[in-house]
């Protein structure tokens, strides 16, 4: 409309109004024009072909005005103003029509703009329950972060605590399997470990290494005679002073048992004796044991290696035993160093000893008989029953050889039942009622089964126990006296008659005699070997025979061998005698004139 304006205002040559301001105006309709060809407007323009046609018209008057202005006269100038003005009421109208639609479109975008304001305020209030959820989490997390750390915390500790439980324990354990749980000194693994390391290298310990093996001396009685209990208490003791023994040597064990072992550095074979004589002086010496003060001796094997002979741990201990079983037998010296002849003689001592063994086992030990008489009527009154091995290549080996073995290796009670076996049943063939004596050692009658021992022996044989003399020794004396009065009183209960073997060779006494309940005295042969030529022996030999008939006991002569002995014998009294006089030793083959009913008389010149 303002182009129109200005155009008119041209034509009638306006001063006002010139061609430029004509053709600016003329620029910016095209300018407007150029706008309809865009965006939304040009989508509303395009809706309907009268829209388009109504600008199309005026785009076509506009663009005829812009080429053809400087041209234009007046009457096309009014051919214009015609045009333009028959477009202006369908311009305006299509104006109104724009800004309704604008209106229209702008209360759409406002209710969408109201509705993306709902929305937002929506997702806002999630996204600020997000946030408080998040924070809640978060806090959340913080506390089972804490919580958890606090749990990792105690974990932590516990498996520390568990760590330093286990490396307790370890080191408890490495210690139990390293050292004897009784004493607490090192055990035999230990010590062959440090006794290994030593001889790996004897350069590094001056030269030479010594191995002393130490064996407690009738050990086994204080078990069997107190009980075990207080045989570990006295090891215990026995331990400890060695614990504190000085000088300090590389190191004591306890092997087991009553063994104990020591390992000397840089010792000469001198100077180790010497050190072993000190040790069993200090375990000598009385211990407080069960309320009284009492001792135990121990032997010692001594084995030395040097440079010059280097041997292993196994050869080392072998040698040190070796000369601790020499040490065991001699009656000299408990401490004995190994020399190369004895390894000869202890294997063949071993030998002797599975010897026995078999024999024992396989009842090779045979019995012999020897008389007992009354020396006045010399009418038989007994036999004595003696053990004898014939070995098939050593030959006979008399009795104080082997029984010692075999208390040594742990025989002597199979030993002790097959001899008492033996000489029960051929006693019951006997028509004659003799009596039947048979040695038993201190270690049979110290065994817990000695009473059910001799009672099966008597059943299975029909011997009745009237007729069975069991000879002890005094040497059961020794120890655990009351359980060895238990044990002869109650064999006297059952008909047994109890005889006191070699009496006045050990430690018996007048209070002996008044004290143990037994009913015969054997008298040994060394009172008898001198009574002929010494008038001292002889009244020795004679007060004993006494004191025997004052206390009602009978009494045994042994060892009468000549004539003289046996009158001096009967002038002292009635006794039973017994010796080469009356009879040897004879096998049962050789004493079967006893199976007859006949009174047998010893004839002698």
């Amino acid at each position: 409309m303002r182009l129109e304006a200005s155009l008119a205002l041209y034509r009638m040559y306006d001063q006002e109004v010139d061609l430029a301001a004509v053709r600016l105006r003329s620029d910016i309709m095209i300018s407007r024009l150029v706008s309809f060809r865009e965006g939304t407007l040009k989508t509303f323009l395009e809706a309907t072909p009268d829209r388009k046609q109504i600008i199309f018209d005026v785009t076509s008057i506009v663009e005829a005005i812009d080429q053809n202005l400087d041209n234009l006269d007046d009457s096309q100038i009014g051919i214009m103003l015609s045009r333009m003005h028959a477009n202006i009421a369908p311009l305006t109208n299509l104006s109104s029509q724009s800004v309704q639609q604008s209106w229209t479109r702008v209360e759409a975008n406002l209710k969408s703009l109201r509705i993306l304001q709902r929305t937002f305020l929506t997702v806002v209030s999630i996204l600020i329950l997000c946030w408080f959820g998040l924070l809640l989490m978060l806090g959340q997390r913080n506390r089972m972060l804490a919580t958890s750390k606090k749990q990792g915390e105690l974990l932590n500790d516990s498996l520390n605590s568990a760590g330093e439980e286990l490396r307790v324990k370890n080191r408890s354990l490495e210690y139990a399997a390293y050292h004897d749980p009784l004493t607490e000194l090192p055990n035999r693994a230990m010590f062959r470990n440090a006794l290994d390391t030593a001889l790996g290298d004897l350069t590094i310990y001056d030269g030479s290494v010594s191995l002393l093996l130490i064996d407690l001396d009738e050990f086994k009685s204080v078990n069997d005679t107190f009980g075990h209990d207080a045989g570990d208490r006295l090891l215990i003791q026995i331990s400890e002073r060695l614990r504190n023994f000085v000088p300090t040597p590389r190191m004591f064990c306890r092997l087991g048992g009553d063994e104990f072992a020591c390992l000397l550095l840089g010792k000469t074979m001198d100077e180790s004796i010497a050190y072993a004589s000190k040790i069993a002086t200090e375990i000598a010496a009385p211990y407080n044991f069960l309320d009284q003060r009492s001792g135990i001796g121990c032997s010692i094997g001594i084995a030395r290696a040097d440079e010059e002979e280097k041997i292993d741990t196994e050869l080392l201990f072998k040698r040190a035993d070796i000369a601790l079983y020499r040490a065991k037998a001699s009656d000299l010296s408990r401490v004995c160093a190994f020399e190369n002849h004895m390894q000869s003689e202890f294997d063949d001592r071993k030998m002797l000893e599975a010897d026995l063994q078999w024999a024992v086992a396989e009842k090779l030990i045979n019995v012999v008989y020897q008389v007992q008489v009354d020396t006045r009527s010399s009418e038989v009154t007994g036999m004595e029953a003696l053990a004898r091995w014939s070995h098939p290549t050593r030959g006979n080996i008399p009795p104080n050889i082997f029984i010692p073995v075999a208390e040594e290796i742990g025989i002597i009670r199979e030993l002790g039942k097959m001899i008492l076996m033996k000489a029960c049943a051929e006693a019951a063939t006997w028509k004659q009622p003799f009596k039947i004596a048979v040695n038993l050692s201190s270690i049979q009658l110290r065994s817990p089964d000695i009473l059910d021992i001799v009672q099966d022996v008597l059943v299975v044989t029909g011997l009745s126990p009237s007729r069975l003399e069991l000879e002890i020794t005094e040497s059961v004396l020794l120890s655990n006296q009351d359980n060895i009065l238990l044990s002869i009183g109650r064999l006297r209960s059952m008909g047994v008659k109890i005889a006191m073997d070699d009496f006045g060779t050990g430690y018996s006494s007048l209070a002996v005699l008044r004290r143990i309940p037994f009913d015969i005295i054997k008298i040994d042969k060394a009172f008898i070997r001198d009574i002929v030529s010494d008038k001292e022996a002889e009244a020795l030999l004679k007060l004993v025979i006494d004191i025997g008939s004052l206390l009602g006991k009978s009494v045994v002569v042994e060892g009468i061998e000549t004539m003289a002995q046996h009158r001096i014998i009967c002038a002292m009294g009635h006794v039973t005698g017994q010796g080469y006089l009356f009879g040897r030793p004879a096998s049962a083959l050789e004493l079967a004139n006893l199976h007859n009913d006949e009174r047998k008389m010893i004839s002698y010149d």
